[in-house]
């Protein structure tokens, strides 16, 4: 039994130090779900999840009464997305209901800058704010200072309606090892505190991180999944990777890349828009 209340925090303009960040296991009030709690400058904050709409938000902690969270739409999406077969790539959810979803992964890159043109097509095609999925990692962050600051000037200008999804904080990769032993596989990597890492990272930003996941490289086993899904996080995957000739449809959960990786994508994804094949986005709602 957990005695919390929970008031609104306005949100930080600047960058926030940020200690005992801990994850817990669910416990709720009313349509809540409290999913970490930590010190921000030294006042203990809570980082919540609406178990309905799976909107995230940041509320400082005082006294009420919790209970277990039941069954709700993000209990049975947590357990869905992570249910067997277990593949190794792609596993967890792939496809929604409605609408094609724009997912944008920003995985480390050596090269300057971004996409800008993709996300300024974005913002000049469509209706504001338009729906978009950012799979961001803590070592794209470290180089691309300035590319974070526009893309959440965006956000907050009403530009872009940004979710900001996780992709750990260094996405370990190395090139011609077997996927067995690369990517969140790779021996001796801590995938739980690296993915915690990354959420700290996003707060002592200013920005709310969302209870999305996506593996790096789309490369996952039982294991990692089940840290993932302790973690309170939603594993996405992607029926649509541009970049690899995957064709979008209905429903389709759509992967290009920001971070100037992979411009193929990029381009294929700028011609649809120019086409009209592509009129509207749809939010990341599984």
């Amino acid at each position: 039994m957990f005695i919390i209340l929970f008031l609104l925090l306005t949100p930080q303009s600047q960058a926030n130090h940020i200690t005992n960040y801990t994850a817990h296991k669910l416990f709720c009030f009313a349509h809540t779900a409290v999913i970490r709690t930590f010190q921000l400058d030294g006042h203990w904050k809570q980082l919540m999840v609406n178990v309905d709409t799976l909107q995230t938000s940041l509320l400082p902690m005082v006294k009420t009464l919790g209970h277990p969270c039941g069954s709700s739409r993000y209990t049975k999406l947590l357990h869905k997305s992570t249910a067997t077969p277990w593949p190794t790539t792609n596993d967890g959810l792939t496809h929604q209901h409605g609408g094609m979803t724009l997912t944008t992964d920003l995985c480390p890159s050596s090269k300057r800058g971004f996409e800008r043109r993709l996300y300024q097509a974005l913002i000049d095609r469509f209706k504001h704010p338009v729906p978009v999925t950012l799979f961001i990692t803590g070592r794209w962050i470290a180089h691309h200072e300035e590319a974070l600051k526009q893309l959440h000037r965006w956000e907050q200008e009403g530009k872009l309606a940004i979710t900001w999804g996780n992709h750990t904080y260094t996405h370990p990769y190395h090139p011609g090892k077997p996927l067995k032993h690369n990517f969140a596989l790779s021996p001796g990597y801590g995938l739980r505190s690296d993915t915690l890492k990354l959420e700290q990272t996003l707060l002592e930003q200013g920005i709310v991180p969302s209870v999305f996941f996506r593996f790096p490289g789309l490369v996952s086993d039982q294991k990692s999944i089940e840290t993932i899904r302790g973690l309170g996080l939603i594993p996405i995957g992607s029926d649509a990777w541009l970049a690899k000739g995957q064709q979008p449809a209905e429903g389709s959960i759509i992967l290009i890349h920001g971070n100037k990786n992979e411009p193929k994508g990029v381009d294929l994804f700028l011609k649809m828009v120019e086409s009209n094949r592509l009129r509207k986005l749809h939010p990341l709602q599984p």
